[in-house]
């Protein structure tokens, strides 16, 4: 930039208006803080626990040994590292320590490995878990597949250290349980933690009894917490099957749905409805840009691209004066529209004077007139056009015929004017905003009384063409200027008024005719322009709903899905409401993806435990973890995006892990002692419950930091929203509802 400006001749200038990197350095910079923070939250965690510097130390190398293979394989497989998959090794950090503490406990303390299998199955869920990003539409695959390819790379990893490196460690440092003279020293503190260990065991021994004498108000409960999808019926069924016809008299009855349904949706929709109806599915917008302002300037139809660069030329002489400003681009769209961004200098990019200059523009755009203004990019934006909106709900049409197509269009819009709550629909050629006063009149011709006087329409329109004709080429002259074009226009164009085109009569194949017998003169909104898309025609109906947003999606989804049975071959209708906002389209596509998850982890447990029984109590726990994420995106009013679907792949994995622990000790006490399922599933719970709160402890320190921030980011904060929660709330499905699934206790 600094050659080409050097030999730039005299007054041009050249200056960087946007740079990429500096969006991506201060992510990267971002980045690592978050993996610095999570990895010393981590290890702190790990030192107040264990109280043992031998044992930081055992973390801290096999952490280094895990990464230092794994970025070896990233360079095999040629891995791309960025901001995705820097932030996916950062959260594998968790799950790596994980491995390593539950490894260590078992070895410590039963002076075995048998836990390996264990932790084989558990990391195997989670990766196949992960391994559903493969399967997504490909955008979401586009963004999430490094992600999960560094998740799944330092998993792998992570079983050999455990296998191989942690046993090496722990008999190298000598790492025991505690030393005699800590034991004197901890003697009286221990007979304490015994005594509530004992009776925190009682306790829950009782619940346990409690819980599978009662199991099926419990399971009713959970089912009701968690809902069912009764809101999502459909309110009607086409069709004349027997079975249709007696859904629509009762389900799909009037009564039903006006007396009914309200309750029965919120008693048995539980927190599934509250996710489905209230969650609003967009991403968080992340700006990427320095601190700018932006002025839009609009003119009434009929304008000049003269009036307009006038107008503009205005504002820009008034910006000129100010030295904070670095520069400002001005963009000239059409007569009727123009754009200036304005950048500041780099000092004064984050004082008071961004703010001052958007207060000066908004009076002086007041005190111009001759326009309608507005401005935004910082606080509130600013707007004295006093154009109506044009709609928010918004449905497409293609076709290979305009004419066609315009009738199609004409349809819809009657169709949709059927409905109360709806009272006008806009035909445009492309989606805006605001409400376009652009207006023409309309030939409605009676085609049947044409037919009668036996006149066609380019009969009558060759005759309006002589009438109301304009600009028609008649030829070329040739003087001493050179050649010349003669276009003729009517003699009575500037005469003519509606009234006289309509009521005066004309000459039209040899009859003489009045146009209001035969048609009908209006002026109407039209399309300015004739817009084409992968080479079909395209018009856009857009309208306003009165009413909730939800039940105007539902009446707009209705209305296109009966108005595509009509169109013909050729043509199509597409539902493009709130189509900028929504994280993916084929959602249930997605959603579907998680049964295969289920299915994964049902045959990798079974091969585990050696039964086809005890997958189920695992799974049945994981609808727990899931209303952990429902709850917390509605009443916090999170958005919900690819961040917040990753969360419900990655608890599909991690909510898993702690009920196998638990699960395969029970099976290996059972197995070893002669005693009841109640006392080998406490046993059991006593022994895998300490190292199972300390990865579920470690797990939700290390997404800590990516909620951290003065802004909530589009992913990362989703993701640890839902995580978070997930895993408490799957901490109640371990504790309440996995005796009731193992049905542990005897009926005597």
């Amino acid at each position: 930039m600094n050659e080409i400006q050097s030999v730039l001749p005299k007054g041009y200038e050249i200056h960087i208006s946007y740079d990429a990197t500096e969006y991506i350095r201060e992510e990267l910079t971002k980045i690592y803080f978050r993996s610095g923070l999570t990895i010393l939250i981590l290890l702190l965690f790990v030192l107040l626990v264990y109280r043992s510097y031998k044992y930081l130390l055992l973390i801290v190398i096999s952490l280094i040994i895990n990464i230092a293979i794994a970025v070896i394989i990233y360079y095999l497989l040629k891995l791309e590292i960025h901001l995705y998959s820097l932030a996916g090794i950062t959260i594998s950090i968790t799950l790596i320590i994980d491995n390593v503490i539950v490894m260590s406990d078992q070895i410590m303390k039963r002076k075995n490995m048998y836990m390996f299998m264990a932790i084989l199955a558990g990391t195997l869920t989670t990766i196949g878990a992960l391994s559903m990003v493969f399967f997504m539409d490909e955008k979401i695959k586009l963004n999430l597949q490094d992600f999960a390819f560094v998740l799944i790379i330092n998993l792998l990893i992570s079983l050999l250290v455990v296998l191989f490196v942690v046993p090496v460690l722990l008999d190298l440092f000598k790492i025991k349980t505690s030393s005699k003279l800590r034991q004197k020293k901890v003697f009286f503190k221990k007979i304490r933690l015994n005594r509530v260990s004992i009776f925190i065991k009682r306790i829950y021994g009782i619940y346990c009894v409690f819980a599978c004498r009662w199991k099926y108000l419990l399971i009713t409960l959970l089912i009701l917490g968690f809902g069912l999808p009764v809101f999502m019926l459909p309110e009607k069924i086409e069709g004349n099957e027997k079975w249709k016809v007696k859904y629509n008299e009762t389900l799909g009855s009037e009564f039903y749905k006006e007396t009914i349904k309200p309750y029965t949706d919120i008693i048995f929709g539980g927190s599934l409805r509250l996710f489905v109806q209230k969650v609003y599915e967009g991403s968080y917008f992340t700006d990427r840009q320095e601190t700018s302002l932006y002025l839009t300037a609009t003119l009434p139809n009929g304008s000049t691209v003269t009036q307009m660069n006038f107008l503009i030329q205005q504002m820009e002489a008034y910006l000129s004066q100010f030295k904070q400003v670095k520069q400002f681009q001005t963009t000239i769209e059409s007569a009727r529209r123009a754009n200036i961004s304005i950048l500041f200098s780099k000092e004064d990019q984050y004082s008071g004077f961004p703010n001052s200059l958007k207060s000066n523009l908004i009076t002086k755009a007041l005190e111009m007139g001759g326009g309608s203004w507005g401005g935004y990019g910082l606080g509130d934006g600013f707007s004295n056009d006093v154009s109506e909106s044009a709609g928010s709900y918004q449905a497409e049409l293609y076709g290979y015929n305009y004419d066609e197509l315009n009738e199609w269009a004409k349809k819809l819009k009657d169709k949709l004017l059927e409905f109360r709550r709806i009272k006008e629909v806009t035909i445009n050629s492309e989606f805006s905003w605001y409400k376009d006063d652009y207006q023409e009149f309309e030939f409605n011709l009676n085609k049947k009384l044409l037919a009668e006087t036996g006149i066609t329409p380019i009969q009558l329109f060759s005759s309006l063409n002589h009438t109301m004709g304009k600009s028609i080429y008649a030829g070329e002259v040739f003087s001493n200027q050179g050649e010349e074009q003669l276009y003729l226009d009517a003699k009575q164009i500037q005469n003519y008024d509606s009234w006289n085109l309509s009521h005066v009569p004309i000459r039209a194949n040899d009859k003489v005719v009045k146009l209001t017998d035969i048609t009908r003169i209006e002026k109407v909104k039209s399309p300015q322009n004739i817009n084409k898309e992968n080479q079909q025609y395209l018009l856009c109906a857009q309208f306003e709903y009165i009413g909730a947003s939800e039940q105007g999606q539902k009446v707009l989804e209705n209305v296109v899905n009966d108005f595509k049975k009509e169109l013909p071959m050729g043509y199509i209708i597409e539902n493009k409401s709130n189509r900028n906002y929504y994280w993916g389209n084929d959602n249930e596509k997605q959603y579907g993806l998680l049964f295969l998850i289920l299915v994964i982890i049902f045959f990798l447990s079974s091969i585990l435990f050696n039964s086809l029984k005890q997958p189920f109590a695992i799974l049945f726990v994981i609808p727990v973890s899931f209303i952990g994420i429902f709850l917390t995106f509605y009443l916090f009013k999170l958005n919900f995006d690819q961040g917040g679907f990753a969360s419900f792949v990655l608890l599909c994995g991690l909510t898993v892990n702690a009920n196998i622990y638990i699960i395969d000790e029970y099976n290996r006490i059972l197995k070893q002692m002669k005693i009841s399922r109640l006392q080998a599933y406490l046993k059991a719970w006593c022994v895998k419950m300490r190292p199972i709160l300390l990865t579920m402890t470690s797990t939700i320190l290390g997404f800590m930091p990516f909620i951290i921030g003065s802004t909530k980011e589009a992913f990362w904060f989703p993701l640890s929203s839902g995580t978070i929660s997930g895993l408490l709330f799957s901490l109640l499905g371990i504790i309440l509802y996995l005796p009731i699934f193992l049905n542990v206790s005897d009926k005597k």
